[in-house]
């Protein structure tokens, strides 16, 4: 069944590609964050990390982004303090984008460091729960709401925000997250990541 992009769905706010309402929902968490993400690169012209690997700087951009994931210490503590399960879902093209390997992956190795579950699974291996779902990326919080991120896939910047709280739709994203929590690997483990270090 088709659940993204959502039909029962209330529109965010976005600022510069970036959900205005992420600070106040992670602040309400307190059990679990999923994150998936499809798009096998994000325009984030915005961070000056990002703007040296497009210039073909990857050891700066190695460095400043894994600066930033580190310099997000509020997110983190707060969600030691509370216990709440933090992980992300990388469905993998392959082979990998340059996005991937020299900028994505220098900033999944900070978030392991800070915490996070990373989990790599191979877009190849899960084909028909792709196109059974229509999934893309999205954000999954307390399995009460679900941020469905819809990207132009021109400018791979979020041209939408969509927020999902309907219980039976959001049961569904919680259904799906656990299969791909099932089906990916830790990113360490990962044959994907093992073949780009």
């Amino acid at each position: 069944m088709k659940i993204y992009p959502p039909a029962e769905s209330t529109e965010l706010s976005t600022t510069d590609g970036h959900v205005d309402d992420f600070g106040r929902f992670f602040s309400e968490l307190r059990s679990r964050w999923v994150k998936v993400e499809r798009l096998q690169e994000y325009d984030e012209s915005d961070f000056e990390g990002y703007r040296a690997f497009r210039n073909g700087d990857f050891a700066t951009a190695r460095k400043l982004v894994q600066e930033m994931v580190r310099g997000q210490e509020e997110i983190y503590t707060l969600a030691r303090r509370r216990g709440i399960s933090m992980v992300r879902i990388r469905i993998c093209d392959l082979p990998l984008s340059s996005y991937l390997v020299n900028y994505e992956i220098p900033a999944y190795l900070a978030d392991i460091e800070c915490g996070e579950d990373i989990r790599f699974v191979d877009s190849r291996d899960i084909r028909r729960l792709l196109s059974d779902s229509g999934i893309s990326d999205y954000v999954l919080y307390d399995d009460t709401r679900v941020v469905a991120l819809i990207y132009d896939e021109a400018t791979a910047r979020v041209r939408e925000a969509r927020l999902v709280d309907s219980p039976a739709l959001v049961a569904k994203y919680a259904e799906l997250s656990d299969e791909l929590i099932e089906r990916s690997v830790p990113m360490l483990e990962s044959p994907i990541y093992r073949s780009v270090i």
